[in-house]
């Protein structure tokens, strides 16, 4: 009765890729010391005098990539046709393109608020440590935070799953 559509879509891939892709400047800079790679390198650094240019970038790059994630694992056109095939509509919307039209707006609500949050849950670390000086957390990204998180659900996800089966295999024996 309802479609599993995820708020977070591409889990921790578009940090990953936004990560790879703001650091590949000062990367080439180091190699080449091409005085204007060095000048976009030193504004891209996360620890430099104005945090802005690399906040916005990389906040930016981070919600770009979740789109773009969500585009590759989400076809609401299949979506569509699949439900079409099996005879389930969703209430008040028209099987077929009516249904994909409405499955792509959910779909970039969905994705649009994931990627705040993806966004977010990367800048806050580096916000709170400039505001506050501490650094107990610095090795402790969000990439690894949203990592443990999703393991500490899958666990639970298969933990449940055990239960469940426990309680059906008790029902069969009977």
């Amino acid at each position: 009765s309802y479609l599993p559509l995820k708020l977070n879509a591409g889990g921790v891939m578009p940090i990953i890729f936004a990560s790879a892709l703001i650091f590949l400047p000062i990367t080439v800079a180091n190699v080449t010391n091409n005085p204007i790679l060095i000048r976009a390198a030193s504004a891209l650094n996360p620890s430099a005098a104005n945090p802005w240019p690399y906040a916005i970038v990389f906040f930016s790059l981070i919600l770009g990539f979740a789109y773009f994630y969500s585009s590759l694992s989400l076809n609401p056109s299949d979506i569509a046709t699949n439900l079409k095939r099996g005879g389930v509509a969703i209430p008040g919307v028209r099987p077929g393109s009516a249904t994909a039209a409405y499955l792509e707006g959910v779909k970039n609500r969905l994705t649009l608020l994931g990627g705040l949050f993806l966004g977010a849950v990367a800048i806050i670390p580096s916000a709170v440590e400039r505001a506050t000086g501490v650094t107990t957390f610095q090795g402790l990204g969000a990439t690894s935070l949203l990592i443990l998180v999703g393991v500490a659900i899958d666990t639970a996800k298969q933990v449940q799953t055990y239960v469940i089966s426990q309680r059906y295999e008790g029902l069969v024996r009977q």
